[in-house]
């Protein structure tokens, strides 16, 4: 069977004598030819997804297409830089645990004393706004009848002292001599009526004092206590615990971050993980990423090399286990597209293979284009156990898209089309020819399938060469 895009080939009768075709069922098949890649059916892409450690540097790596055996090495980093990093970060784990035990201790103190400076406010502005209340009501007037009681005192005494001295005077003058004893009472009385009127004076100044300054100032002093005392309470109330509150907040900001740096501290430790990536099974190693019906290196070829840097969340080998079946992929346009359905029969050669060919048949057929305009299909293949071919080998798949295995066909040349019905030249058995309409079916370049109109042994005629 001949391999070539959209050809069908037909077996058929071939005319008598030139000019004339002879009608008889045969075999009438179109085929369609696809360039397919062998690829494995279950794969491991294998990737690393670090969540704190960015720096892989290639030690040791397994070669492209190595067979290895469960637990062997494919890729080893260099662990140096890592290991440093994270005993750093395990020596700043006490710090931050004694910053946050602080924190913790000065909030549990503040939730006590905000209360504790609450009251304390509260009292002051009590105290303060009694003071006030007693001074306006009773002792600012208590303090000015005092004022004036002392300077009526110290007036009363000096006048006592005068009225005194001038009864002795009188009582001596009377007697005509005075004793020693005598004048020694008069300068002491004498004395007393000068002390008398300096009091009396003192008395008079103070008094003055306290009833235009010291009282009224008092008063301010009262007054402007309350007032702050007031705003102290007030600025108290209101700060106090916005000031608990953002202790609280604080707090829990420095939980948060404690519990974010453990998490980020088992997620290096984790880390550690992809300095080693062995073989999970037997098997072999693809460079690259096998997925959806392709195999792409990617660029694996600016990374995978001794002293290359492993990227995250690529692909960087795949892993094909010992024995897994091949499968066929091939990318089409939609011309071909079109022209198979799930379930079409076909079959594959592999350039090299003399004279080897294998039955597959489509599984997998893509109902909406790609990116790129192509559907991936996909085809079971059918391989000796020996079979010299690996994943990633091409292929030729020739796809049986039609076939009648009691076909009746005419050259297509034979057919005139008209009016939108199609006719063809029968010769009938006295020699005279007739035109018969006919129902046609599949075409090729050279043959059309014809479905009624016809039977075998008739004698259609064609033009001449």
């Amino acid at each position: 069977m001949k391999l070539i895009s959209y050809a069908v080939s037909c077996v058929v009768i071939t005319s008598l004598n030139a000019g004339e075709h002879t009608v008889q069922e045969s075999i009438f098949e179109k085929t369609i030819d696809l360039e397919a890649t062998f690829l494995p059916t279950e794969v491991t892409v294998l990737k690393i997804d670090p969540q704190q450690w960015s720096s892989y540097l290639i030690q040791q790596l397994t070669a492209h297409g190595s067979t290895v055996k469960k637990g062997d090495i494919l890729i080893k980093c260099d662990p140096e830089d890592y290991q440093k990093h994270l005993a750093e970060t395990e020596k700043g784990i006490s710090a931050r645990k004694i910053a946050l035990a602080r924190s913790e201790r000065e909030l549990a103190d503040l939730e006590i004393t905000t209360l504790r400076a609450l009251e304390k406010q509260r009292v002051s502005l009590e105290r303060a706004e009694e003071s006030l209340a007693y001074f306006t009501n009773t002792g600012r007037a208590l303090e000015e009848e005092t004022a004036r009681e002392r300077l009526d005192s110290a007036e009363r005494s000096l006048s006592y002292y005068e009225e005194e001295l001038k009864q002795l005077l009188k009582m001596y003058e009377e007697d005509g001599v005075t004793e020693e004893t005598e004048e020694i009472i008069l300068k002491r009385q004498y004395s007393s009526v000068k002390a008398a009127k300096f009091a009396l004076k003192k008395t008079k100044l103070s008094t003055a004092w306290s009833l235009k300054k010291s009282i009224p100032y008092k008063a301010t002093d009262l007054q402007a206590g309350f007032d702050d005392s007031t705003l102290a309470f007030e600025t108290a109330e209101l700060n106090l615990p916005r000031i608990l509150d953002e202790k609280r907040l604080s707090v829990a900001k420095d939980k948060r971050n404690d519990a974010i740096a453990d998490e980020k501290l088992v997620e290096l430790k984790n880390d550690a993980a992809f300095f080693t990536i062995t073989a999970p099974a037997d098997g072999t190693v693809y460079y690259g990423e096998i997925d959806n019906g392709s195999w792409s290196l990617g660029a694996t070829a600016k990374f995978l090399m001794k002293n290359g840097s492993l990227p995250n969340k690529s692909a960087l080998m795949t892993f094909v286990p010992t024995a897994t079946p091949l499968a066929l992929h091939s990318s089409i346009g939609q011309d071909k597209r079109l022209l198979l359905k799930i379930g079409n029969a076909a079959t594959a050669t592999v350039e090299g293979l003399i004279g080897q060919a294998f039955k597959t048949q489509l599984t997998q057929l893509d109902q909406i284009p790609n990116g790129t305009g192509n559907y991936q299909t996909s085809f079971t293949v059918e391989l000796p156990v020996d079979s010299p071919i690996r994943g990633g080998m091409k292929g030729k798949i020739e796809v049986v898209t039609y076939r009648n295995e009691k076909a009746l066909t005419v050259p297509t040349s034979a057919i005139t089309k008209k009016d939108g019905k199609s006719t063809v030249e029968v010769k009938l058995a006295d020699g005279k020819n007739e035109s018969r309409e006919i129902t046609t079916g599949q075409s090729m370049d050279e043959d059309t399938e014809v479905l009624t109109g016809l039977t075998v042994d008739q004698v259609v005629l064609t033009p001449e060469s």
